[in-house]
């Protein structure tokens, strides 16, 4: 509830954020909306920050959801009229949001079909923003074996991808690799 710290908070990532929700939604005023959107939702949801042991890890799925219902909302308004401004037509469409969605399935996918240290440190990485000191710790291996699996982890999810979709779903991944790991 600190107003101060929230300041802080907002000039550190208001930048990063707004260049990742830019490069989706196209648009400098729904990139803006979306990145005061996610900040709303933080201050909303400032009561629970306590309970967060990895903000930046947090942080970033926060704005990632913000910014893909900003692109669904997006979607919508280009399906159901004429839009407003020049949007390229491949991008904030149904059938991107599908690709979209059916990447991060296939990412999952992927990553269940890794061994079990494997998936460990990446989803210690990826999905809770641990450092590798901080899984080695946790896992109780050294630094330089954890970057062993997370190099070997993200080429197999990699080639699983690329097997099992082509290209599409491989660009797709890759921007959504943007929203995941910029924090």
């Amino acid at each position: 509830g600190d107003e101060q710290t929230y300041r802080q908070v907002y000039d550190q990532y208001w930048n990063r954020v707004y260049s990742v929700a830019l490069s989706f939604l196209k648009s400098t005023q729904l990139a803006q909306d979306a990145v005061q959107l996610g900040f709303v939702r933080l201050w909303e949801k400032r009561d629970k920050l306590k309970n967060v042991s990895h903000f930046d890890a947090w942080f970033a799925a926060l704005a990632r959801n913000t910014i893909i219902n900003a692109l669904e909302n997006r979607a919508f308004q280009l399906a159901a009229g004429p839009a407003d401004e020049l949007t390229p037509p491949d991008l904030l469409t149904p059938g991107y949001l599908l690709e979209y969605k059916g990447a991060i399935a296939l990412i999952d996918e992927a990553v269940a079909t890794l061994p079990p240290q494997q998936t460990a440190v990446f989803q210690l990485s990826r999905e809770q923003g641990l450092s590798y000191a901080e899984i080695a710790q946790q896992l109780n291996i050294a630094p330089a074996t954890v970057k062993s699996h997370m190099v070997r982890a993200l080429n197999t999810i990699r080639e699983y991808v690329r097997l099992h979709s082509g290209d599409i779903f491989l660009t797709t991944w890759l921007l959504s690799s943007i929203l995941e790991y910029f924090f």
